[in-house]
């Protein structure tokens, strides 16, 4: 009954579909991954500068710093 309901070949098209989706769930996961590097990534003299200047507090400072050695 179900291979006659959806016609012949529709694995192929199922597999299709899925690879598809596969595809453009990593696309979006690496664009999303660029993103965030890109806005994460910071000088480390850009960061004392900022730290020495007062533009960041010690707390701030050291979870900058954190994530960009992680």
């Amino acid at each position: 009954m179900w291979p006659s309901m959806f016609g012949p070949g529709w694995p192929w098209g199922v597999i299709a579909v899925a690879t598809w989706v596969a595809l453009m769930v990593a696309w979006l996961l690496w664009v999303v991954g660029l993103a965030s590097r890109a806005t994460s990534e910071m000088p480390p003299d850009d960061l004392w500068h900022r730290y020495e200047e007062g533009d960041l507090t010690h707390e701030e400072f050291e979870r900058l710093r954190r994530q960009r050695a992680a």
